[in-house]
């Protein structure tokens, strides 16, 4: 929808953000970017710098869930105001792709004759949300691709702009959410649905635990390492287990049962459940083909006879969103791990994948994974049926797989508990 379809609002959302630098954690091998770089609300600056740092300084480095590209959400109709500021020693910016507003002095760039609205202190930027969809944000002050510039370390987020009057909320705890990747959206006369923002990015300066660079295993050569949202899941840090051929398929080598879960962030929901992603390209060198496997979108949303696609090209600084056909699960229900990744198969190999997670049963929290995990909870939509409950028949994916941690589980119908066998099916 378009601001002119809709009656004039006035309101005024305002967002006090501020620019960090930290070492960057991407994944629970200890791979981490040095110089990382991000924004954060002003209120959350402290505990990431702090929680952040604990956790770099472990014998291996350990991510913090918390380090994410910044997602801000507003009203179609907003008045977007940011308050940014900037207490690096370097100047920086916050530049909006998409969004309305005057070059002078929001632009967050330094170009020809208009106004210079970078700083090296504070600044205040004004943003009109007058069409509804998902806008990169970025820093100009230094607009190279270089290791010595500011976007490849993570110097990105978006603001999506939703439906006039829509709320939006935490998809674990149900409460009312200031930011955040992923959004359970509620809005007037329509069905709730899941959002998930989705960043692809590249050429990332990335050391090993050790602080070396990362090594093929196969060429000896160093590795290139590319990410989504923060987080990287090369194959090079999950080699077979033998020299079974068997053993390097993709069944295994992406198999939460053999190696634990992927670091980029999981998307999570209930079969059914409707689905945006907000896919973004945040970064300014490789071009990227988003692969989702078993569900469909199409490339028009509200166009019935757009072409279907299940997968999409997308080049730096562009953003989609892909309406879900029929839901997690689409058409045939599927419940389980559903993988997506870059399908440039380089990129896929260098970290650029993880999971869709798609339950059958509700999730309160006290549940595990088979690593020993505890599963998060997931509020069911509210104006969807609740899932069943779990029991000890029926207890909900993953737990219903007859899989061991660190062994590659057994395949339907022999793979699935069944209490008649012991809860042992097929052994």
């Amino acid at each position: 929808m378009e601001l002119c379809k809709y009656p004039k609002r006035e309101n005024v959302r305002t967002f006090h953000i501020e620019a960090i630098q930290i070492p960057i954690v991407y994944n629970k091998y200890g791979d981490y970017d040095p110089n990382g770089l991000l924004y954060v609300l002003e209120e959350d600056a402290e505990r990431i710098q702090r929680e952040a740092l604990e956790r770099f300084e472990m014998e291996i480095p350990q991510p913090y869930k918390e380090v994410q590209p910044l997602i801000i959400r507003v009203n179609l109709g907003d008045t977007v105001k940011v308050r940014f500021r900037n207490s690096l020693n370097r100047r920086l910016s916050i530049h909006v792709q998409g969004l309305s507003y005057d070059v002078n002095t929001s632009d967050g760039a330094s170009v020809g004759y208009n106004g210079d609205s970078t700083t090296s202190g504070e600044i205040w930027y004004t943003w009109y949300a007058d069409k509804e969809g998902v806008y990169l944000f970025h820093d100009m002050a230094d607009p190279r691709s270089t290791e010595d510039a500011t976007n490849i370390h993570g110097l990105f987020g978006a603001v999506i702009v939703e439906a006039p009057e829509a709320k939006w909320f935490d998809p674990e705890t149900g409460e009312k959410l200031q930011s955040g990747l992923m959004a359970d959206i509620y809005q007037p006369g329509k069905p709730a649905f899941r959002e998930y923002s989705v960043f692809f990015h590249d050429e990332l300066e990335i050391l090993n635990k050790d602080g070396e660079q990362p090594i093929d295993p196969h060429t000896g050569l160093p590795a290139s390492t590319t990410a989504i949202s923060y987080r990287s899941e090369p194959m090079r840090n999950r080699m077979p287990h033998s020299h079974d051929p068997a053993d390097s398929g993709e069944d295994v080598s992406m198999s939460s049962w053999v190696y634990g879960d992927p670091a980029p962030p999981i998307l999570f929901a209930y079969v059914g459940d409707p689905v945006k992603i907000r896919l973004l390209h945040g970064g300014v060198k490789e071009t990227h083909v988003f692969h989702l496997h078993n569900h469909q979108w199409r490339l028009e949303a509200d166009n019935p006879a757009s072409t279907i696609l299940d997968s999409i090209t997308i080049s730096p600084q562009e953003c989609y969103t892909l309406d879900i056909l029929y839901g997690a699960g689409s058409l045939n229900h599927v419940i389980g791990d559903v993988i997506f990744h870059c399908h440039l198969y380089p990129h896929f190999m260098e970290g650029m994948w993880t999971l869709w997670r798609i339950y059958d049963r509700l999730q309160d929290g006290t549940g595990k994974l088979p690593d020993g995990t505890p599963i998060a909870a997931l509020m069911p939509l509210k104006d969807r049926e609740c899932p069943p409950k779990k029991d000890k028949c029926h207890p909900g994916y993953p737990n219903f797989i007859e899989g061991r941690f660190g062994e590659s589980p057994l395949q339907p119908p022999f793979g699935v508990r069944h209490l008649a066998y012991g809860n042992r099916m097929g052994r």
